[in-house]
This record gives structure tokens, sequence and C-alpha cells, in this order.
């Protein structure tokens, strides 16, 4: 392996994907973005203003005026989304909330949002993260990010609750997610009807999960043979009993995972009063414990697809995760709404511009072993455009001193 040409074939990828898509956007621009973007793709640990400024060979002014910049991230990364599953792939729209870090209390956005990690309410910032999942490759492709607003400013300002702005969230992203599927998947937060009745009217159909306390009803099976009587005739049956089910309703079938795990399921079309729709749920028994309830409001939906689009849902965590530990999104150095926004957007891009150019190039490389690889790349470069053909001494103390500023 030439550690040397990794730079570069980053940089083509990176070049290659920006290429491909109808963003618009100054030569002189699309240069720095794509120096950026290579640049936090490189750096080990935190990304900010002077570590950019110190890898790039740029100012930290010239990084920070250049984060108010507006780039129709979305329009990118769905161009990255489609190149990398192709037309004929199962494909998904996944949305996730993500809680993070950040101190002080002049920042845009911060307030006490829930973190899974630490399973309570923290103070910082709060993104809605959305990807895109495939089900046969088994990956997801991070689409973008916006930040939510807190609490305060929701009430008082927007007059709305936080289910309403994810819901105003979809709503303004829903024509580019739908050029790509219209199939959307979410915890189960989300399944409410406040969002549900409003995502399906969009065009979208949903695939979440229910609480196992969730009240179902069997549809009513119409009786020939019964007196006619006056009124409305009967809608619903019993409620379902997931200890007991009604398998002359339900049907069974075997779910095999990726792994070659093997479930006993159970199917049928149900009436939720919750959501007020009727929804095909999938019941998968857990051993010693409540069952999971899988949904979707397409009730011709396969069910096999239902479990496989849900839990492929968690690569779109598994993405932030990745974007955390190897692309900052954690470590912003600012407090303004635009750079925050560009700086989030910029962490799930490179984070794509990398796992693309492992599938294409480096398939037997981790994301961790390939970042060090970047970085090793851009160490040697560094050393041989500063060293030269001839050793001098003057020379030697300049490469000292600038590998000296690099691992400090």
């Amino acid at each position: 392996m030439n550690v040397l040409a990794i730079l570069k074939d980053f940089t083509f990828r990176c070049k290659s994907v920006f290429e491909n898509t109808t963003t618009k956007m100054s030569k002189r621009f699309l240069n720095w973005l794509i120096l950026t973007i290579r640049t936090v793709a490189l750096i080990p640990g935190k990304v900010n203003f002077t570590r950019l400024s110190r890898y790039g060979g740029r100012t930290a002014k010239t990084f920070a005026s250049n984060f108010k910049t507006s780039v129709d991230w979305m329009k990118v990364n769905i161009g990255m989304a489609q190149d990398c599953f192709g037309p004929a792939d199962d494909m998904a729209v996944a949305i996730d909330p993500s809680f993070i870090s950040k101190a002080g209390r002049l920042t845009y956005g911060i307030g006490c949002f829930w973190s899974g990690v630490a399973q309570r309410v923290k103070r910082g910032l709060e993104i809605m993260a959305i990807g895109a999942i495939s089900l046969s490759k088994h990956t997801c492709v991070m689409l973008g990010a916006v930040q939510s607003p807190n609490f305060r400013t929701l009430e008082s300002e927007k007059q709305m609750s936080m289910l309403g702005w994810y819901v105003a969230l979809v709503r303004s992203k829903a024509t580019e997610l739908l050029s790509l599927t219209d199939i959307l998947v979410a915890d189960a937060f989300f399944s409410k009807y406040e969002f549900v009745n409003e995502v399906i009217g969009m065009g979208f159909r949903f695939v979440g999960r229910l609480r196992a306390n969730s009240y179902l009803r069997y549809l009513a099976i119409p009786d020939s043979s019964a007196t006619r009587r006056r009124g409305r005739k009967k809608k619903y049956g019993e409620k379902v009993d997931f200890s007991n089910l009604d398998m002359s309703v339900f049907t069974s079938f075997i779910y095999e995972d990726s792994k070659g795990n093997k479930t006993r399921c159970h199917t049928a079309v149900v009436h939720s009063r919750a959501l007020k729709r009727d929804i095909r749920i999938v019941v998968c028994p857990v051993e010693n414990g409540e069952p999971l309830l899988y949904f979707s409001t397409d009730t011709n939906m396969r069910s096999e697809k239902i479990i496989g689009f849900y839990r492929t849902r968690f690569q779109i965590e598994f993405g932030i995760r990745d974007a955390k530990q190897f692309t900052g999104l954690q470590s912003q150095q600012t407090r303004d709404k635009d750079r925050l926004d560009f700086a989030f957007n910029l962490s799930f891009t490179a984070l794509n511009v990398c796992k693309e150019v492992i599938r294409k190039d480096y398939p037997d490389l981790s994301l961790a072993q390939f970042k060090r690889l970047m970085f090793e790349s851009y160490l040697a470069s560094t050393i041989i455009s500063t060293y030269g053909k001839s050793p001098h001494l003057k020379i030697i103390k300049k490469i000292n001193h600038r590998l000296a500023q690099l691992a400090a």
C-alpha cells in the first residue's frame, strides 16, 4: 500500500463527489471546501478552527469566515447515497435526534436535551440527524443535520412543541427525501399520531416501533350468516392480547437476521387506537421479556422488510458515533448558528467521503485505520516537501519545528 497516495485518492474522490452534483459554488470556494474536508479527515483528535489552521495551511479567520457560507449539503449527500446504494436497493430515510455536548451560555440553541448515552437530560445542544439506510448493504449514508432550538425558543418564538418542530423539519426536507425513497424510519418516540399522521400526509410510509402495552384491536370480520340489524356495522373486534394471539388472524413466519439468527414472528393487520389507523404489526417474542412490536403504516409491506428497516435504522446511530469520534461532530469552536450548522454538516459529509474512499479503494481498512493512514500520509508529504532533495542543517531544524507544531 502506498501511504503517500491516500491523500491524492481522497482528494480525487472528494472532487468527484461535488462534480457529480448540481450544487452551485465558486471554484475558489469549492477548492477551499475540498481542502477543509480533507483536513477534517486527517486531523487526529479535536477539530476546531485552530487545528484546521495548523493542518490546513489557512488562517483560523479564513476558516471561520467561510463557515458562514450556505451549502446545499442535502443535495451533495443524496448524490453520494445514490452512488453508494444504486436504484435496485431497498432504501429508507432514517431520522434520529442526537445530543451534542457544549458548554457556555451564549451558544445558539443551548439548553437542556435528552442524552441517550447518559440516559438523562443534560445541558448542551441537539441536532436532528438524517440518513439514508440500505436494507441489502446494511449501512447508512448521512444526509445532513439540522440543529434543534431549545424549548424556551420553541415556546416563545415558534409556539410549538419539540415534536411539532420535528414535523416541520421533515416537511421542509420532504421534497428532497422523497426523491430518494418514500419510506421513513424512526424510533418509538416518533410513533405518535401527531407525527405519523403528518408524515403520511407528506407522502411517506412510516416504519416504527410500538410499546408493549399499546392498545391494538382486531379488525371485525363480516359474518354473512348473521341477521341484519339497524345501525352501523361493527368495525373492530377484541383488543389484541400479546400473550395470547389469535392465530386465526396472525400469520407466523421465520425471520433470519444478517448473522443467521432465526426468530419465529407473527404478523397481522390490526387497528391502532392511538394512531387512529390500520397498521401492519409484527410481533417478535423475546425470551423472558415483553415482545417487540414493529409496525408499518403500509399494510401491504412485507413483514421481513418492516423488521429489517427498523433494525437497520441503528446504522444512523453508528454514523453519529463515528462522526463524533473521527470527524469532529462534537468539537465545534463557535457559538454562531450558521457556523454550527456548517460544522455539523461538514462532519457528516467528511465521514461519507471517508467511507466512500474506503469502499472503493481500501476495503480492508477500518475507519480508524484509514484516518491514521491519512495523517501519516500528510506527515510524510510534509517532511518530503519541506526537506527537498539536499540535506541541510537549517532545513532539518525547520522540519523539526514543523513536526513539533503538528505534535502539539
